[in-house]
């Protein structure tokens, strides 16, 4: 059987890897399963990796690139002019849902990749149709 592609979003990887976080268990236990396809974007590594950093220092937000540098088979997906182009015309298209860049540019691609799964903890990656998870 074929792993199924799955884009990870920023809230899945601090919900992981802090246990305060109200998503810890539900995080832990989607990465314990079966590991599909990942996918992410170097702006998502960016967001995440800049989270720690600011919130917890320089350790944590090591952890945490360590965590990503670990998924194996984990695809990083680029931050390209053509990018930019499609994460404007996705704000542009959702205008009025208060969507981040970040969030915008993950959108982008996951429609042009075809993923139709997000591990995430913001429902505006469900935006356009993509089912999030975990379900809260």
């Amino acid at each position: 059987m074929k792993a199924s592609r799955v884009f990870l979003d920023t809230g899945i990887l601090i919900a992981a890897l802090n246990r305060r976080d109200q998503h810890h268990e539900q995080a832990r236990a989607l990465f314990a399963g079966p590991p599909p396809r990942w996918h992410t974007s170097m702006l998502v590594w960016s967001e995440a990796y800049s989270w720690f950093l600011h919130r917890h220092g320089e350790e944590p937000a090591r952890t945490c690139r360590l965590f990503l540098d670990n998924l194996d088979g984990l695809v990083v997906l680029e931050a390209t002019i053509a990018l930019h182009r499609n994460t404007c015309r996705m704000l542009d298209h959702l205008r009025g849902s208060r969507l981040t860049y970040v969030d915008a540019s993950s959108l982008a691609l996951m429609e042009q990749y075809g993923i139709g799964t997000v591990w995430g903890t913001d429902y505006h990656l469900g935006l356009t149709g993509a089912e999030v998870l975990p379900r809260v």
